[in-house]
């Protein structure tokens, strides 16, 4: 990480941006802004976040161990950069080749975030799968990416579910948050499996450079210098660009049915993104439902009635 603040100081000189920069700063530049925030170990502050979670203790606690009850098979993969990912499927009580590949959210894993909505998904005789992403719960990793490497892994996990479950599975993608990124970035590729019936993106950002951007001005600071100079540590350490991360390009070319959903008092990602997202949208298909009390990935929670008759309407009408 030294030699890669180094090297951030360089380009931070090379290009004149923030110029006033001293070594130091860059160091905590490299690790404040970048290693600590995408690290897997990390923690959020409540002023980064702006998210309310402390009364999710109980309603976590009750639905993870609803999962364990009901139990779940492991399924593994080898990402293209050499780490297994793990995977969970949870069947229906009746054999069905409808799938639900549920994308978690930035710091989550897989049953962390779908605890709730899989309850109501097996009832309706759906399966679910979800993975545990890149750095994420039993997956290995070092550093969670935005949705870059997340959208590249979940790609080969369609793969893998259409060879491993039947090729003539129907799959609905389900984003949360950081996956709901994932998803929306999937969603425009011409490569995306024809075995793909819907998406469902529940409070995902338009572009990752805009969402840092806010979330900086939260903090009282300007983020156009700092937000270049992160950019540059990451595509050192990880390789790509935070620039290429824009959900609201992708969704342009989105050919199939889509439900975008956010939560009103959403205090980490604007709740402006979802109409961003909705707008841009390209395909024929598009619902939008706004939680009113809702924050950030919260909206299942809070409005579940709301939020399983709109997600059940629009499954019976894209399938």
């Amino acid at each position: 990480m030294k030699n890669a603040s180094k090297a951030v100081c360089g380009l931070l000189s090379a290009v004149s941006v923030a110029g006033a920069l001293s070594c130091g700063a860059c160091f905590l530049i490299d690790e404040v802004l970048f290693n600590r925030k995408m690290a897997p170990s990390a923690k959020l502050s409540q002023k980064i976040s702006g998210c309310n979670t402390s009364h999710l203790g109980d309603y976590l606690a009750k639905n993870l161990q609803w999962v364990e009850d009901y139990g779940y098979e492991r399924h593994f993969i080898i990402s293209d950069r050499g780490e297994r990912l793990t995977g969970f499927l949870m069947k229906a009580k009746e054999k069905s080749d409808v799938y639900v590949f549920g994308a978690h959210g930035y710091r989550s894993y897989g049953k962390k975030e779908f605890c709730g909505v899989a309850q109501y998904y097996l009832s309706k005789g759906i399966n679910v799968f979800f993975p545990d992403h890149v750095a994420s719960g039993e997956s290995e990793g070092s550093h969670c990416t935005f949705g870059h490497y997340e959208v590249i892994d979940s790609m080969k996990w369609l793969t893998y579910m259409t060879e491993t479950f039947g090729k003539d599975i129907k799959i609905i993608l389900h984003g949360v948050s950081m996956g709901c990124a994932t998803v929306t970035m999937m969603s425009g590729k011409a490569e995306l499996s024809r075995n793909v019936k819907a998406i469902v993106a529940d409070c995902g950002f338009s572009t990752a450079t805009d969402l840092f951007d806010s979330k900086l001005k939260d903090l009282g600071i300007k983020g156009g210098a700092l937000i270049k100079a992160v950019n540059a540590v990451n595509k050192i350490n990880l390789g790509f660009d935070f620039e290429e991360l824009r959900p609201v390009d992708s969704v342009k070319n989105a050919r199939v049915p889509m439900l975008f959903i956010h939560g009103e008092k959403d205090a980490l990602v604007p709740c402006r993104m979802v109409y961003e997202l909705f707008d841009a949208c390209g395909s024929e298909h598009k619902e939008l439902l706004v939680i009113k009390e809702a924050d950030h990935a919260q909206s299942f929670m809070v409005g579940k009635e709301e939020y399983t008759q709109k997600l059940g309407g629009f499954i019976d009408s894209s399938l």
